[in-house]
C-alpha cells in the first residue's frame, strides 16, 4: 500500500474510515445462510415461480450418476426441455430479461441468433470452507485506497452483502474458482466467412488468494493469481509460452508478463499488458480487461455505477455446449456460436455499469454494463460501448457446474464484434482433456527461469 503524509495522510484516513462501511455488522452478517445463501445471494425463489429457491446445488454427482476423474462430468439435466425460444421476431416479448448484448445479437443476425431457455436450476454450490471463509469477511473485509484494494479477506468473495459496484467488481474478481488449476483450453477467431485456426494450449493456473492456508491477504505481498500458458498448436505457435502475475493493487506496478517464442529461445519481458491491450490471438476482438471471466483488472480509469438486481437470461449449467460430443465444428460457426447447445436459464444478476472517467481513455470501451450472478459473482453477460455511444462488444460466459468439487466457474466465454461480424471464443474444451482441480503446480515455474526451463527441454 502506498505511505501519505501531511495533507494527503488525513485524506486518505477519512476515505478508510468512509470505506471501512463496507464491513457489514455480525447481526447482518447472519443473514448468511439464512434468508441468504452462504454466497449472499437471495435465498428465495422469485414471486413468479419463474426462478426456484436455492437449495443447497449439486454438491456430489446426483444419483444414478457416476464420474470418471479422466473424462468430462455428465449432464444431469439431460432430460430437460426448452421452456420456449427467444428470436428477433419474439424478443419484444422478452425484453424486460435479455441482457444488453444479447438484444443487439438478436437483431444483428435475425435469421440464426436464438436463445432457447430452460427451467432455472440453483444448482451451484461450494465447499464448507468458501462459505465460512465469506461469512467471515463479510464483517472484516474493506475496500481501501481509492478501491485500488482490499483488506481483511481470505479465500473467496469479500463482500456477500454489497453495497456498492466497487464492493460487487471484487466479488467477481476475488471468486472462488479453486486453488490450482490445469486447464486444456482451444480459442479460435473465426473470419467473417467462417474460417477459423484453433489454438490449442495448456493453461496452468494458482490462484493463490484461494489458498487455503492464507491466513490474511496482506501475506500475499500482493501477488494474488499465476499464469502460465503453453501453446501447443498450431505447428507454428506449437511452443509459445506466457506467464502472468496479477497484483491485487496495480497502482505501483501492473500485471507481470513475460513470453517466450521458440524461434527466438528467449524470454521477454511485456509491458502495459493491461486494460485495452489487445490479445495477441484475438485479431484486435478481445482486450486484456475482458479477459479471465469477461472482466478483470484494476477499476480506476471507470466511474462504476451499481444499478441494481435484475432477472436476466444467461447462459448456465452449460453441460450440452462443453459436451465431448460436440466437436469443434459443430460450435464454431460463421458470425456467432452455433446456439443450438446453449442452454439459457432465468436468474437474479446484479447489473453494474462502468463510464470512462474524464481524461481517462480505453481503445474501444467507453462504457460497459455488466451482469453478475448472485449465486456464484461470475459476470456472465456484458454489453461494451465505444465513443459514439453504440455498441462495440457483446460478451457472454458459459457457466459450467464442475459438482464433483463443487465449484461454478465459467468454461468458455465469447467475445462478439457484431459490427465486423466476428467474434472470439476462448476456453473451449470439448476435444480436449477435463479440467484438474487438484494439480500439482509449482509456483517457481511462473517466472522467467520457469519459462526457460520448459523452453530448453
Amino acid at each position: 500500500m502506498k505511505r501519505t503524509s501531511g495533507i494527503a495522510a488525513a485524506v486518505a484516513a477519512l476515505l478508510y474510515a468512509h470505506t471501512a462501511l463496507a464491513a457489514v455488522s455480525a447481526q447482518e452478517a447472519a443473514r448468511l445462510g439464512a434468508d441468504l445463501t452462504p454466497v449472499g445471494a437471495e435465498k428465495a425463489g422469485n414471486a413468479a415461480g419463474t426462478i426456484p429457491a436455492w437449495d443447497g446445488g449439486l454438491t456430489a454427482p446426483p444419483p444414478g450418476i457416476s464420474i470418471d476423474p479422466a473424462k468430462h462430468l455428465p449432464d444431469p439435466f439431460a432430460a430437460d426441455q426448452p421452456l420456449y425460444t427467444v428470436t428477433a421476431a419474439n424478443m419484444a416479448q422478452y425484453e424486460s430479461i435479455l441482457p444488453d448484448g444479447h438484444k443487439e445479437l438478436l437483431k444483428a443476425y435475425p435469421g440464426s441468433y436464438f436463445m432457447k431457455v430452460y427451467p432455472s436450476r440453483r444448482s451451484c454450490a461450494y465447499p464448507p470452507m468458501v462459505y465460512d471463509a465469506i461469512k467471515g469477511n463479510a464483517v472484516t473485509a474493506q475496500i481501501i485506497d481509492d478501491g485500488y484494494s482490499v483488506t481483511g479477506t481470505k479465500l473467496s468473495s469479500p463482500f456477500p452483502i454489497p453495497k456498492s459496484a466497487q464492493e460487487i467488481l471484487w466479488n467477481h474478481e476475488l471468486r472462488y474458482q479453486g486453488y490450482k488449476v490445469t486447464r486444456e483450453s482451444a480459442e479460435a477467431t473465426p473470419t467473417k466467412s467462417g474460417d477459423y485456426t484453433i489454438t490449442v494450449s495448456t493453461d496452468n493456473q494458482i490462484y493463490r488468494y484461494a489458498n487455503p492456508a492464507l491466513a490474511k491477504v496482506e501475506d500475499l505481498n500482493n501477488e494474488y493469481f499465476f499464469f502460465f500458458k503453453q501453446i501447443s498448436s498450431p505447428s507454428n505457435a506449437a511452443g509459445s509460452m506466457t506467464v502472468l502475475i496479477n497484483m491485487l493493487d496495480q497502482r505501483d506496478e501492473g500485471r507481470r508478463v513475460w513470453r517466450y517464442a521458440p524461434g527466438e529461445r528467449k524470454v521477454k519481458r511485456a509491458i502495459g499488458i493491461g486494460y485495452d491491450a489487445v490479445t495477441p490471438t484475438s485479431e484486435g476482438i478481445r482486450t486484456s480487461d475482458n479477459m479471465m471471466g469477461l472482466y478483470n483488472g484494476a477499476q480506476d480509469r471507470y466511474d462504476w455505477e451499481l444499478l441494481g438486481k435484475q432477472e436476466e437470461l444467461i447462459p448456465y449449467n452449460t453441460f450440452a455446449l462443453s459436451s465431448p460430443d460436440l466437436k469443434y465444428k459443430d460450435i464454431l460457426h460463421k458470425q456467432h456460436l452455433n446456439q443450438d447447445p446453449i442452454r439459457y436459464e432465468l436468474h437474479r444478476t446484479w447489473v453494474v455499469e462502468g463510464k470512462l472517467k474524464p481524461g481517462k481513455a480505453h481503445a474501444i470501451v467507453a462504457r460497459r454494463r455488466l451482469y453478475v450472478d448472485e449465486d456464484t459473482w461470475s459476470v456472465s453477460a456484458a454489453a461494451l460501448y465505444g465513443a459514439d455511444g453504440k455498441m462495440a462488444r457483446a460478451q457472454e460466459g458459459h457457466m459450467d457446474n464442475y459438482y464433483d468439487q463443487p465449484l461454478c466457474e465459467l468454461g468458455s466465454d465469447v467475445v462478439y464484434d457484431i459490427g465486423g461480424g466476428r467474434y472470439n471464443v476462448l476456453r473451449l474444451g470439448n476435444e480436449q482433456k477435463p479440467v484438474n482441480f487438484n494439480t500439482a503446480l509449482d509456483e517457481a515455474d511462473f517466472s522467467p527461469s520457469g519459462i526457460r526451463r520448459i523452453g530448453v527441454r
